[in-house]
């Protein structure tokens, strides 16, 4: 059975040379593969948290497509209460019609809102965040090798 090629590899390092140093070659080698691992984890943590902002994202777009469903019932009955109520006096079918229509003002707002909030835009946090630790990261290590 084959290793995924994502899955992270034990690196060995190579035998130390005569003096006990490992040669140049061979710490470029390690640096390079970090590096080559650093990128490909952050790349798998970016795709992880669009597919999670984009699975949010839908489910906020279905629910303001039901509140724009439940606004449109609104106006509907809101119409048909008003045709109700004008010949005085009022039937009780107007009370009904009424009643319905603040039942469908209602479901709107809370689905609107709740479909609002659940959109998002914008860059993935958690990577945005890693990324700017590794830059500081980065910037540290060359300023103390740099002396």
């Amino acid at each position: 059975m084959a290793a995924r090629p994502d899955a992270p590899r034990k690196v060995v390092p190579p035998e130390s040379g005569a003096n006990g140093r490992r040669g140049l070659v061979d710490l470029t080698v390690l640096a390079v593969e970090d590096i080559l691992r650093l990128v490909q984890q952050e790349i798998q943590l970016a795709k992880l948290e669009l597919k999670e902002m984009l699975v949010s994202s839908a489910w906020g777009g279905a629910l303001l497509a039901a509140a724009g469903l439940f606004a449109l019932l609104f106006l509907i009955f809101l119409f048909v209460t008003l045709a109700l109520v004008f010949p005085l006096p009022a039937s009780p079918h107007a009370l009904a019609a009424g009643i319905e229509t603040g039942i469908f003002l209602v479901l709107a707002a809370v689905l609107g809102l709740i479909g609002k909030s659940r959109l998002r835009i914008g860059a993935p946090p958690k990577t945005m965040t890693s990324l700017k630790e590794d830059a500081e990261w980065a910037k540290n290590l060359l300023k103390r090798n740099g002396k």
